[in-house]
């Protein structure tokens, strides 16, 4: 299994934070804590609009004198929204119908996002940046052109979200450069075990993202996880993220809710056995987040 690490050479702690809807001043400070109780990994969008909050919360960091900027893992993703509102309309950018593709290339696009990601994150470089979705027709030129920044030292890793494996061969196909991360979503009601055996079998990291949020929503028994709590002490969301743990996956669980902060990075003092990640796997029932559609891979 890859492990990242920061810039500095830290070894990032397999639990990030995913960030949305979180903005501003109250992104901020939730980033400010998560990364004093040791988060290392804080996940992010261009169209998610907290790139300002994150960037606010390194820079008063480093004032602090509590980190530096290489010991931070920022990872943004080039997604499909004119989240800056450069385009009155807020339009989509990768759709063929889009008047905003006949005006400007591939290329451009792609530098723009990222270099308003940089300025809004106070940053001079990304520690990880994924293509958001496989958008038709033009994810293989989104993806030449990630590869290219990540040459000019500005991106350090480069990755995808929602990519299947049908996907991640193309790209690879087209530009001999494999994908170190994949940030999908994983749950015990929608394990796709096809796609975790893919990744493990090509070193690709998995990102899981809202892992909990089929515990929240009560869309399966949690009861049934509890000789598991019991046994180690722990809530259903500590069991859930330390089975995605188990599975070779970063689980991105996100809370401003300062107990659970803490709650969901304190999983790390047990391991699941391979018959519990099993027992897991077996409340599976193929549950898709997003169907598939025209502009969505389904997820």
């Amino acid at each position: 299994m890859q492990v990242l690490t920061t810039k500095s050479g830290l070894a990032v702690p397999p639990v990030g934070l995913g960030s949305f809807p979180l903005q501003g001043r109250e992104m901020a400070d939730v980033v400010k804590a998560c990364i004093k109780e040791g988060y290392r990994l804080i996940d992010t969008s261009d169209d998610y609009e907290g790139e300002i909050g994150i960037g606010i919360a390194v820079k008063e960091l480093i004032e602090e004198g509590f980190c530096n900027r290489e010991d931070v893992f920022l990872q943004t993703k080039v997604s499909n929204n004119d989240s800056y509102n450069d385009e009155p309309l807020r339009a989509l950018y990768f759709t063929e119908y889009s008047p905003l593709m006949k005006r400007h290339t591939v290329r451009e696009i792609v530098r723009e996002k990222v270099a308003t990601s940089l300025r809004e994150m106070q940053t001079d470089y990304i520690d990880s940046l994924l293509v958001h979705f496989p958008y038709e027709p033009y994810y293989i030129d989104i993806w030449k052109e990630v590869i290219t920044l990540q040459k000019e030292g500005v991106v350090r890793y480069i990755g995808v979200s929602n990519f299947h494996p049908n996907h991640i061969s193309k790209i690879i196909e087209a530009t001999g450069v494999k994908p170190s991360i994949n940030e999908i979503y994983l749950s015990p009601i929608g394990t796709k075990e096809s796609q975790v055996q893919y990744a493990n079998d090509n070193d690709i990291l998995l990102n899981s993202y809202s892992p909990l949020m089929d515990l929240a929503y009560h869309r399966f028994d949690e009861g049934r996880l509890d000789d598991i709590c019991r046994k180690y002490q722990k809530s259903y969301a500590q069991i859930v993220l330390r089975w995605n743990i188990e599975r070779g996956s970063i689980p991105l669980p996100k809370t401003k809710n300062p107990k659970r902060l803490k709650e969901n990075f304190d999983i790390f003092d047990f391991s699941l056995t391979k018959e519990e990640v099993q027992f897991i796997n077996q409340l599976n029932r193929d549950y898709q987040y997003l169907p598939e559609s025209k502009n969505c891979p389904g997820i």
